[in-house]
């Protein structure tokens, strides 16, 4: 029998054979929890262009999350499939940052919300843009990054400070600086290093925030009285003076100190403070201060909301009589 254009008659019309599904790989890639695949991870444990394009339309069992990111499921999809899908999409090279960065980072927050899109960073060279919940931010500088919770992250001050330059509001930009530095994340130093390095654009409320975390501010609470001394004409103490022993222990922390006058402001907040320990360690606080012979004065953070200004003059007045006690105690 005569070849026809060379190939032989057993040769002619065979179709190469396709790569069969590693199913066990499939099952760890596509595992519960963390159901989320490029194309390109599936291509190579055997699953065909055709299957994945059968499997994410209509009545399927996957669904496209982003372009070329499937998820082995139908559904909503988790916070953490919502972070791995939008890294898959972004390439290997880039990181989460701004808030899902300070989550896995474990930073603890109130009452700022979450937004619905991820936010990660990208080198400037990609080609990506953003698309559906994956905000994409290029930078020009190298993306340093760290595993957390299994995703890769920026350093808690970068994230920090692009999650500030999203935020519209100076009490939630108070809120995220503040409680990074209070829960030893990361320090004023490191903050400030970043705001500099940072393109100036969106910048205005991190660097204010910034002067007064550098002022020892600690708290929204803090940043809202010390502006309130400012407009009525209270003098400014210093702020979150640490008082140690002479085996330089620490003793207490003043939330605001005049030196001068021996005198205190205690920020004294109902929230943080009624849970039976925190309650007595405010206890103890009080008694600490009241037995060194300092005078002291609480308010409430609902209160410094509701009328700094009137706080203000009941801190004017109180500092008066301070200062007439160390007078009359003079004079004696």
């Amino acid at each position: 029998m005569n070849d026809v254009g060379g190939c032989s008659p057993v040769t002619l019309g065979r179709m190469p054979r396709r790569k069969p599904i590693d199913e066990q790989a499939l099952a760890d890639v596509l595992r519960p929890g963390a159901s989320v695949a490029t194309h390109s991870e599936l291509k190579e444990i055997g699953v065909p262009s055709s299957t994945i394009t059968l499997r994410i339309r209509d009545g399927g069992p996957w669904q496209r999350v982003l372009p070329g990111v499937v998820a082995g499921h139908k559904g909503v999809l988790t916070r953490f499939e919502k972070r791995m899908g939008a890294l898959e999409y972004a390439g290997p090279d880039s990181a989460l940052t701004g808030l899902d960065a300070l989550d896995l980072h474990g930073l603890r927050t109130r009452g700022l919300r979450r937004s619905d899109r991820v936010h990660v960073l990208i080198p400037h060279s990609s080609q990506k843009s953003s698309h559906g919940f994956a905000l994409l931010t290029r930078s020009r500088r190298a993306i340093a990054s760290s595993v957390r919770g299994g995703l890769r992250v920026v350093p808690v001050a970068r994230a920090l400070v692009d999650a500030c330059r999203r935020e519209g509001a100076l009490d939630d930009v108070r809120e995220l600086v503040a409680a990074a530095v209070q829960q030893r994340l990361c320090t004023v130093a490191e903050v400030a290093v970043e705001v500099a390095l940072a393109q100036r654009q969106r910048t205005a409320l991190p660097r204010s925030v910034l002067a007064e975390v550098a002022a020892g501010i600690r708290s929204v609470a803090e940043a809202k009285l010390r502006a309130g001394f400012d407009r009525y004409g209270v003098p400014q103490p210093r702020w979150n003076v640490e008082i140690r022993n002479d085996a330089g222990e620490l003793v207490v922390t003043l939330d605001a100190y005049w030196e001068d006058l021996e005198a205190e402001l205690e920020i004294n907040s109902v929230e943080w403070h009624l849970a039976p320990r925190a309650f007595r360690k405010t206890t103890r606080r009080q008694r600490v201060v009241v037995l060194s012979g300092r005078s002291t004065i609480s308010v409430l953070p609902s209160e410094i909301d509701d009328d700094v200004e009137g706080i203000c003059r009941e801190v004017l007045q109180f500092l008066r009589v301070c200062a007439a006690e160390r007078q009359q105690r003079g004079a004696s």
